[in-house]
């Protein structure tokens, strides 16, 4: 609404993690839209592959300059065991007029995090403090922002939150994606936009 854009939030998936939700604008729905930026990545963990280096990422901008990639990052092909994928983005405006996007998946969960509804992209003033369920699974994390549902491999993605009523609700798909996986919806209630959802 304050862009007066019409906005495409898009993943771009690579191979184990390696994601970026992006941006894109048009001043008409049918286009043609032009890529403003990215929004959060997932999978970065190499200093030296241009592929995954976390150096081509965002980070510092979310964290402050960092000499070394923070070790609760470094790990390896055991990404999806902890942190999120950056997949299957939801924007939506909370009753106070924030902007917000939901995404990730089931491996390392659905978060959530704030963005700058000027740029569309992600609002870098937002703070979110490490904390963690004690085993190393992030329940907030300073760059992906809180997770409010799933990880630990346990199924959960496609989030999409909107505001019914006095309340927020969270749609989240369920199941195998093949003939006889069983997929469902289920529908999850908060009264904050960043959760608690039960």
């Amino acid at each position: 609404e304050h862009m007066q854009q019409w906005c495409m939030y898009l993943s771009l998936n690579g191979p184990r993690w390696n994601s970026v939700i992006i941006l894109l604008t048009a001043d008409h729905i049918e286009g043609p839209y032009v890529y403003r930026g990215p929004v959060v990545y997932s999978g970065f963990r190499s200093a030296t592959d241009a592929k995954i280096s976390w150096h081509l990422t965002d980070l510092e901008l979310a964290l402050g300059e960092q000499k070394t990639l923070p070790s609760r990052y470094n790990l390896g092909d055991r990404w999806g065991d902890y942190m999120p994928h950056a997949i299957d983005p939801c924007v939506f405006y909370d009753a106070d007029g924030q902007l917000w996007m939901s995404y990730g998946s089931w491996s390392g969960g659905i978060f959530i995090i704030q963005l700058d509804e000027a740029t569309g992209l992600r609002d870098y003033t937002g703070s979110y403090p490490l904390t963690t369920d004690g085993s190393g699974h992030p329940l907030s994390d300073p760059y992906f922002g809180r997770q409010i549902a799933g990880g630990y491999y346990v199924s959960g993605e496609g989030s999409y939150i909107c505001r019914i009523g006095d309340s927020y609700r969270l749609f989240v798909t369920y199941g195998g994606l093949e003939a006889a996986g069983g997929y469902t919806m289920r529908t999850f209630s908060s009264e904050r936009p960043d959760g608690p959802y039960t």
